[in-house]
């Protein structure tokens, strides 16, 4: 059967079904392919477009708009620039085609084209960003002209704890001289810090906030009849005045709480379980052993290398080095 009589395109087919509808010898080709691809010139097969000719084609690049070159699949083989690929001789002639294809000519090759795509996109952001900070400050302006600057957009986030603090607790620690008065503290710090992040998170999610004077509960956004938030900028700039005379605008209440590290995003569950775990510690051992659990997990998130930043700058002060310097120092004691 044909690829694209297999795979229509209403059926967009995974990496693992175009594996797999190779045979053999062709999948081998393929694979082999794939790694030059990504080790010769740095693209990746991850930019997927169905063409009514040829079916499901897999692009190679490093953006949608900024592709090295596609491959076409058959029955029987698979096309790169025009070469068919059934053995060693085409593959080789079809590498070397793409070659040609990343040197360009008269020195404007992928690179160049990727930088000045890079560079336009950069240039292009750099020009939203000036558009967009104008209309803010306008949009301020209007808003400060019947609110009281003094009690509007002041905000009172739970603190992190001092790298200096944390530091104290583990030399003690190591001595056998737990600082109990000093644990209870860092314990609280980052207990209230990850129930203030939870409550002021659940509560954007459903279109409200949270006071930060009084703890009233106002609603902040416009929010669907399905239940998602509907935060539109004709409702972000507009104050949310609460009982207590402070007033809020919701698009600077979830930007403040993103800009300091509130605790959230993918790694809530292991604040949700220090927050289900700390009540229930009764002595400083099971206190100690908790806080360790913690800033374990900040050092683990810190050295996986995984993409997005590591879960120690939600809880404790000072910069991503600062903090991964004093880690090291704890976990190489």
């Amino acid at each position: 059967m044909e690829w694209k009589d297999k795979y229509p395109k209403k059926s967009k087919p995974a990496y693992n079904d175009l594996l797999d509808f190779f045979q053999p010898q062709i999948r081998e080709l393929f694979l082999r392919f794939d790694q030059e691809m990504r080790e010769q010139f740095n693209v990746r097969n991850k930019y997927h477009r169905y063409l009514p000719s040829a079916g499901w084609s897999y692009g190679y690049g490093r953006s949608y708009n900024c592709e090295l070159l596609a491959v076409t699949v058959k029955e029987d083989c698979f096309n790169v620039l025009g070469i068919s690929i059934t053995d060693k001789d085409s593959l080789r002639a079809a590498l070397e085609k793409a070659k040609i294809a990343y040197d360009g000519e008269k020195n404007f090759g992928y690179e160049e084209r990727y930088a000045a795509i890079c560079a336009k996109k950069r240039a292009d952001q750099i020009a939203r960003s000036k558009r967009r900070v104008s209309r803010e400050k306008a949009e301020m302006e209007k808003l400060i002209e019947n609110t009281d600057p003094g009690k509007l957009n002041q905000f009172k986030w739970c603190k992190k704890v001092t790298r200096n603090d944390l530091y104290r607790l583990y030399q003690g620690e190591s001595k056998g001289l737990i600082d109990e008065a000093l644990l209870d503290d860092i314990g609280l710090t980052f207990y209230m810090r990850c129930k203030q992040a939870k409550e002021v998170r659940e509560c954007m999610d459903k279109g409200q906030i949270i006071c930060h004077h009084c703890g009233a509960i106002l609603t902040g956004g416009r929010v669907s009849p399905t239940g998602s938030v509907l935060t539109k900028n004709t409702d972000n700039y507009i104050p949310i005045v609460c009982g207590c005379g402070y007033s809020y605008t919701y698009r600077e209440y979830r930007r403040n709480c993103n800009s300091v590290n509130m605790p959230g995003g993918r790694a809530a569950p292991i604040f949700d379980n220090f927050l289900h775990k700390w009540p229930g510690c009764r002595d400083a051992k099971s206190k100690m052993l908790l806080i360790d659990w913690l800033v374990h997990e900040c050092h683990v998130t810190l050295m996986s290398g995984a993409k997005g930043r590591s879960v120690c700058v939600n809880l404790i002060e000072g910069s991503l080095k600062q903090i991964s310097d004093l880690l090291e120092k704890l976990y190489s004691q």
